[in-house]
C-alpha cells in the first residue's frame, strides 16, 4: 500500500521508492534543519537529505511520522544551513 508521502515524493522529486522511515531516522539523528512549526496544523517542516537530494518533509508536531513531502522552494539559506550542519556532523564523526 502506497502512503500519501510516497505519492508526493514521487510526484515532486521523482523518488519512486521513497521510504518515510529513512527520513524519520535522519530527523531523529538530527541530520536535518527544521524550517518551521505550526501548532494549529499540528505539523513541523524539515529540510532533509535523502538519497543525495534535499527535500522538504512535513511531519506531525510530535515528529512521529511523515505527513507529506512539499515541493522545493529553492530556499538557499536553509539549504546552506543544512550543508553546514551535515559537514559539522561528518567532521565530528
Amino acid at each position: 500500500m502506497t502512503t500519501h508521502s510516497q505519492i508526493r515524493a514521487e510526484q515532486r522529486y521523482g523518488l519512486s521508492e521513497f521510504n518515510p522511515m529513512k527520513v524519520m531516522q535522519e530527523i531523529m539523528d538530527d541530520r536535518c534543519v527544521q524550517v518551521s512549526e505550526n501548532f494549529e496544523k499540528f505539523s513541523r517542516i524539515f529540510y532533509v537529505r535523502y538519497n543525495n537530494r534535499y527535500m522538504k518533509v512535513v511531519t506531525d508536531y510530535n515528529v512521529s511520522f511523515v505527513k507529506t513531502v512539499l515541493p522545493d522552494a529553492n530556499d538557499f539559506n536553509i539549504l546552506e544551513k543544512l550543508i553546514n550542519k551535515l559537514t559539522n556532523c561528518s567532521a565530528a564523526a
